[in-house]
């Protein structure tokens, strides 16, 4: 709960106890303090702004101090304990709802810089847009960079986490609220929450140009639940890159007010065959966007950055189907020189036994679970009770297994070869990878995350991400990833992760 919030309800609860537990009380002393109480009410809507969680205790609030102004008799047992109990559940209520549902913040990053962001929307006019049926609808992206800001950004307007204009957040709203099944109300609060960044602050001077790392969301969602991670990597040197996919994410905003929404499709019927057609248009997208580092990097882009990414010292850090679109990415693209997938299937496995790259496949604990399931499936086959409970055919499940088969070989292919490396997180579920994690205990609720604490969660994620790349980009030899740590127990380095006859 936020600090006028947790006031209102103290003196709420302390009223109660002054006014019903006393059958005579000096009628000054109880107006008064239900006054103040009113006045901390008027105190909590304009300084901290109305949110739908507090609404029974601003129901109590207001009665008490109706009760007060207007009693003109001594109230007796009855009533008194009736709206005593009453008051109780109703004050309760709020404090369950906030404490659940909470404003929440991202994590403060624990790097030396202050962080500044600001948004490049860019067009691809060699590359026509197939995810749309319009004629010469070429291919449009919106990508935010998070980059060290100079101590003059102290002083720049701060960011939420999503934008501040109304219209554009109430869209953004309804787009999450039929992502996660929830009326559109119900999330409003969300404009409270605040993230670390300075809008266009200038960047911190340097002698040497910063590592550059590229961050790909995954299907359906968006940049926007990547800012804690984003933000983490610029507090320590680095300037991040962030893109939505365009109408692969939950909702894009361009600057001019236009809004796309998902029309990716990717039927269960040709699942490798749609993924791998889109996994073409995100690679696309990310050698498009280097194309765009380069022009910023030459001043061909007038920016901020000029002079000031290494472009030789570029990574990729990928969720979900953004995991394994930094695979591709960086398998494919010379210019990107190390990668992390979290928790993403790779859909192509033919023939990349040979990237000769440092790549970090970080996974949730169903990894360990699922593979011991497949491991399980080779020795028996699956019966059809258990495909139609997975909602699966033979052919499909079948398919299934065997790139999974293939993505497990892969990966120990890799690391023997002293290029690839895995870990997965015990407790950690799919979106324990996101901030999503950060925005309420209850998402652990629906699966979506695992048992493990939000902030721990993003605590793990973002060390092990910046520890992979300060070796790997920057050289710096990292002892957190030549093994187990008593300081996160919750990691886990497999000896194999194919566990085949």
């Amino acid at each position: 709960m936020r600090v006028l919030e947790m006031l209102l309800v103290a003196s709420s609860v302390l009223v109660l106890m002054v006014l019903l537990f006393r059958n005579i009380i000096n009628r000054k002393v109880g107006a008064a303090a239900s006054i103040a109480c009113g006045l901390l009410l008027a105190a909590q809507l304009l300084f901290e702004g109305y949110r739908w969680q507090m609404i029974p205790a601003y129901i109590v609030t207001a009665l008490l101090l109706a009760f007060v102004l207007f009693r003109r008799r001594k109230v007796g047992k009855p009533l008194r304990y009736t709206i005593l109990a009453l008051s109780v559940v109703f004050l309760s209520v709020s404090v369950a709802l906030s404490v659940l549902l909470p404003v929440f913040h991202l994590p403060k990053p624990s790097g030396e810089f202050m962080v500044g962001t600001e948004t490049f929307h860019f067009i691809d006019a060699d590359r026509e847009e197939t995810f749309t049926e319009q004629k010469d609808d070429k291919r449009e992206l919106v990508i935010q960079v998070w980059y060290p800001a100079a101590e003059s950004g102290r002083s720049a307007e701060k960011n939420v986490v999503f934008p501040k204009d109304r219209g554009l957040f109430h869209a953004y709203m309804q787009a999450y609220s039929g992502y996660l099944g929830l009326p559109a109300p119900a999330l409003d609060y969300w404009k409270y929450s605040r993230a670390n960044t300075s809008i266009h602050a200038d960047l911190h001077p340097a002698n040497h140009p910063y590592p550059v790392v590229l961050l790909s969301h995954g299907m359906g969602v968006g940049r926007i639940l990547h800012t804690s991670q984003a933000e983490h990597l610029a507090s320590h040197g680095y300037i991040v890159f962030a893109v939505d996919h365009t109408y692969s994410t939950v909702m894009t905003a361009f600057p001019d007010g236009r809004v796309t929404g998902f029309l990716t499709e990717q039927s269960q019927e040709r699942l490798f065959e749609d993924s791998r057609a889109i996994l073409d248009v995100w690679n696309k997208d990310t050698a498009f966007i280097v194309d765009q580092l380069e022009k910023l990097h030459s001043g061909a882009i007038t920016s901020k950055f000029e002079g000031m990414l290494d472009m030789d010292n570029i990574g990729m850090l990928g969720h979900s189907f953004g995991g394994a679109a930094a695979f591709e990415a960086v398998y494919s693209n010379l210019r990107i020189k190390a990668g992390v997938n979290m928790d993403g299937t790779l859909f192509i496995t033919k023939n990349r036994d040979d990237m000769k790259k440092p790549f970090m496949f970080m996974e949730s604990e169903d990894f360990m679970n699922v593979n011991e399931q497949q491991a399980k499936y080779r020795k028996t086959l699956a019966t059809d009770a258990e495909l139609k409970e997975l909602r699966l055919t033979r052919e499909q499940f079948d398919t299934i297994l065997a790139n999974r088969e293939m993505e497990l070989k892969l990966m120990d292919r890799l690391s023997q070869q002293g290029y690839g490396q895995t870990i997965y997180i015990e407790g950690a579920g799919h979106y324990n990878f996101t901030d999503l994690q950060l925005y309420s205990p209850l998402i652990r609720l629906t699966g979506m995350t695992g048992s493990m604490n939000g902030e721990r969660g993003a605590e793990i994620v973002n060390r092990y991400v910046l520890e992979f790349f300060n070796q790997h980009l920057r050289g710096i030899e990292s002892k957190l990833l030549a093994g187990p740590t008593k300081d996160y127990p919750e990691v886990k380095y497999p000896n194999s992760v194919f566990q085949g006859e």
